[in-house]
């Protein structure tokens, strides 16, 4: 659901966020409530800052319970790096604010009640956020870091396993702990939100990988160098499995190589790229190689 537009910049809310405001103005949580959604604007306006910051454009916020999921500008192109800048920056606010709260709590500024709800409600978003799961913080920050060896298409595939582990877990946590307070709805509606949200990022991780080969293309024009990466591959293989092995930062030189162990050919990342657009996933190496040596 859209709630407004602010400087270009969309901001949607899932139902659940609706559903669970309204439980808490029932209930007489309304204060509570505001500090909740404070603190989650917080955590989105550190992640669009940082975005700035890094030359980005933030096109879109969704907030749901304990957080929210952001979409930039060229996020096709995002650099794994400055992704993990990115998705830090939403739970180093909350923990900076946990913090300045703990050391400000004997003065008074505040009652201690709120106060404590303040500290803990900042903590625990820090904390959910960095679990390692899709469209989390730290479920970005683990496929960046994954992406490097295995790329992003089987990077995504493990943390959003990982992802509806931990949803699991969540919510058997918050069941235990009994739902007798709004702190733990939240947590028991953000497991259920958890458990669903990561499938969008794992259908979105073969558009995310086809990109990045674009995108080096033009890194390399620009930067003038890349590091290189040498791969050897059967003459038979599947160009998606081939394309699939390809990591940020580096761009690809593939052999094929033929049944008597001889180099047929060799090829670079765009021309892998070319070769699955004119035949589709499945074609084989060795028809890539006849491509460009016909």
């Amino acid at each position: 659901m859209k709630l407004a537009r602010i400087r270009g910049i969309d901001i949607l809310v899932n139902p659940l966020v609706i559903v669970l405001a309204a439980a808490g103005i029932c209930l007489g949580y309304f204060t509570k409530g505001l500090i909740l959604v404070a603190a989650v604007l917080c955590h989105e306006a550190a992640h669009s800052v940082m975005a700035g910051f890094l030359g980005y454009r933030l096109d879109e916020i969704k907030l749901f319970p304990l957080g929210g999921v952001i979409r930039i500008g060229g996020m096709f192109e995002l650099d794994p790096g400055r992704e993990i800048m990115i998705a830090l920056a939403g739970p180093v606010i909350n923990m900076s604010l946990a913090v300045l709260a703990l050391g400000l709590k004997p003065y008074g500024f505040a009652t201690e009640q709120y106060t404590d709800f303040f500290i803990a409600v900042n903590t625990v978003i820090a904390l959910f956020n960095l679990l390692p799961a899709l469209p989390l913080d730290g479920g970005r920050v683990l496929r960046s870091l994954l992406s490097y060896r295995w790329g992003i298409a089987r990077a995504t595939r493990v943390v959003w396993l990982l992802g509806r582990i931990a949803a699991v877990l969540l919510a058997l946590l918050s069941l235990y702990r009994g739902v007798g307070n709004p702190l733990e709805v939240t947590m028991l509606a953000a497991a259920v939100f958890l458990f669903f949200a990561g499938t969008k990022e794992r259908k979105m991780a073969a558009f995310l990988m086809y990109n990045q080969v674009g995108y080096k293309k033009d890194l390399l024009k620009n930067r003038g160098l890349l590091k290189s990466k040498s791969l050897a591959v059967d003459h038979n293989a599947y160009g998606k499995r081939v394309i699939s092995r390809f990591v940020p930062g580096c761009y690809h030189i593939v052999y094929v190589i033929g049944k008597d162990g001889q180099v047929l050919g060799r090829v670079g990342e765009q021309e892998v790229f070319y070769g699955i657009m004119k035949y589709g996933y499945n074609v084989r190496m060795i028809d890539i190689v006849k491509m460009y040596n016909s």
